[in-house]
């Protein structure tokens, strides 16, 4: 940080002492009938920098100067386009914002106005940058998202080729009687639980209540009944699962241990996967080709904006 800090500060000296030698700022590309400084690259470039943990080299920092040079010409073509398109935001648009900011952080406008001011930002900037960015909307809204077209051909087609992606888990309703293992047993008194546990699961296949015959084995085995509740079959552990693979709902599982314990499973039910409707995935699945056509749009956009612009590069 020190090296970023060094940096930084060497990147002020630098443009101070040119300034002070000569007060007007360079040109560092004409846009249309708007111009970019170097005063205002090396601002973008040191905001840039602040946010990085190391210090470019050389040969990163031209590289991070020209791409930071590229965004400014974009923004400056984004502002004349609104100018010409004579898009404006009220007060009243901005307020719906800030209250739907409020809404979807469950913050009061105390809290907001406090997160903002942590930020190092004036709410009337915070304001500002709202406006700018409900500009920017509208106008990617009358320029690119009023062309983007999407049929119900594409919605069925993509929804059958990602069904999986619209159906919900395997689940399996179990409980269970449990042996717990002793940290510190031995492969006797392991083995002395397991042949207790395959006796236990012939008594429960004969119908004895799981209860039931837990309780018998409580004191000498620590036995207990458990009631595990429904769990997604291909988010269970190797163990369970294997050992489920081919039980039946109602009857129990041979004696399997998982962790330090083994466990007779008894299958309470099952539900299979379900299939989310295309009725009801439709809007999802519109709304994801939206945003991949909107943004593929959207850079066929900004590089229209370009060679139909005057763009002179001075640097």
């Amino acid at each position: 940080m020190k090296q970023l800090s060094l940096l930084i500060l060497i990147l002020w000296m630098t443009w101070a002492s040119a300034m002070a030698a000569d007060p007007v700022s360079r040109i560092a590309a004409v846009v249309n009938d708007d111009i970019i400084t170097t005063y205002q690259l090396e601002q973008a470039l040191q905001k840039h920098l602040a946010t990085q943990d190391k210090a470019p080299s050389p040969a990163q920092l031209g590289a991070v100067r020209r791409e930071l040079l590229s965004r400014l010409i974009e923004e400056t073509l984004v502002k004349q386009r609104i100018a010409t398109l004579k898009l404006t935001v009220s007060e009243e648009e901005i307020e719906t914002a800030i209250l739907d900011v409020q809404k979807q952080n469950k913050l009061t406008r105390e809290d907001l106005e406090q997160a903002v001011r942590n930020q190092g930002l004036s709410f009337s900037i915070y304001r500002e940058n709202l406006r700018q960015q409900i500009l920017r909307y509208k106008l990617i809204s009358a320029d690119v998202r009023s062309k983007v077209d999407i049929t119900e051909q594409e919605i069925v087609e993509y929804y059958r080729a990602h069904l999986e992606e619209y159906r919900s888990p395997a689940k399996i309703e179990l409980s269970a009687l449990s042996f717990p293992l002793a940290a510190k047993s031995d492969q006797f008194q392991r083995e002395a639980v397991v042949v207790t546990a395959k006796e236990a699961a012939g008594r429960l296949r004969d119908g004895e209540p799981l209860e039931t015959v837990a309780a018998t084995l409580r004191d000498d085995y620590a036995a207990s009944s458990l009631n595990l509740g429904a769990m997604v079959f291909s988010e269970m552990s190797p163990e369970f699962t294997a050992a489920l693979e081919s039980v039946a709902e109602g009857d129990y599982s041979d004696p399997v241990q998982s962790g330090n314990a083994v466990f007779i499973l008894k299958v309470d039910g099952r539900e299979p996967g379900r299939l989310r409707p295309f009725e009801a995935a439709k809007g999802e699945i519109y709304q994801m080709i939206s945003d991949q056509k909107t943004d593929a749009q959207l850079k066929e956009w900004t590089r229209g904006l370009k060679r139909q612009a005057f763009i002179d590069v001075r640097l």
